[in-house]
């Protein structure tokens, strides 16, 4: 085989394994704990049976009440959802007053975060951008705009 030949198929095995390495460290980071995402209420009504913590969900409902921010905390919004089967979730949110979430009483949000049990139904937390790569992004979606 030319040296030239060799060289260009030498290069194209480093390529391949260079990507395989890449796809393999890739399913090893998403496989961490707070990289899956579940979808839907089953989810969160099931973590609330079962008294699960640190879950990301992804989940709609209907906001049922507005917190005012506490006055140690004015970066967190906070507000209760309801989700289609019945089960009321309390949503927090760490956003400068500037970029709250403009929403009311009966709106649809879609909301990504991580679900912490509570007695009264749970909280979805980290609802914000995540700059330590621990977790995915969590973000709320209201009226086709997305806040984190």
């Amino acid at each position: 085989m030319p040296a030239r030949k060799r060289k260009h198929v030498s290069r194209t095995l480093g390529l391949i394994a260079l990507a395989a390495v890449a796809v393999a460290l890739y399913s090893v980071w998403q496989s961490r704990p707070g990289y899956s995402i579940e979808p839907g209420f089953q989810v969160v009504q099931e973590a609330y049976q079962y008294r699960q913590t640190g879950i990301m969900v992804e989940v709609t409902g209907s906001v049922v009440r507005l917190l005012q921010p506490a006055p140690d905390a004015p970066d967190v919004q906070k507000f209760v959802m309801r989700l289609a089967n019945g089960q009321s979730i309390l949503v927090v949110h760490r956003a400068v007053p500037d970029d709250r979430v403009p929403v009311d009483i009966n709106d649809n949000v879609l909301v990504r975060g991580e679900y912490v049990w509570t007695e009264t139904g749970g909280t979805i937390r980290n609802t914000e951008r995540d700059l330590s790569t621990q977790r995915r992004h969590g973000w709320i979606e209201y009226q086709g705009e997305r806040y984190n």
